[in-house]
């Protein structure tokens, strides 16, 4: 059984390769994404430039949102404490 915090790490996960997946065809200025001899070729080297955008929005989504995200949580289980 996943629990919430797992689900919520995967939720994290899938939310950057997305915006991986869209920044990698955003920053296709000069086509090279499209320029690889097959298609095969082309979907691996976007899957790969997605991976590390994925990883770079990963780091800069935790440092930013993650102190937020931790306020929230312990003041929500403290209250829950309380009762």
């Amino acid at each position: 059984m996943i629990d919430l915090t797992t689900g919520l790490s995967y939720a994290f996960f899938v939310l950057c390769l997305v915006l991986g997946w869209g920044a990698a065809g955003v920053l296709d200025f000069d086509g090279i994404l499209r320029r690889s001899t097959s298609r095969w070729g082309c979907l691996l080297l976007r899957v790969g430039v997605a991976l590390v955008l994925a990883e770079g929005f990963r780091v800069f989504l935790s440092f930013a949102l993650g102190p937020a995200l931790d306020m929230f949580v312990n003041q929500s289980i403290n209250g829950f404490k309380a009762f």
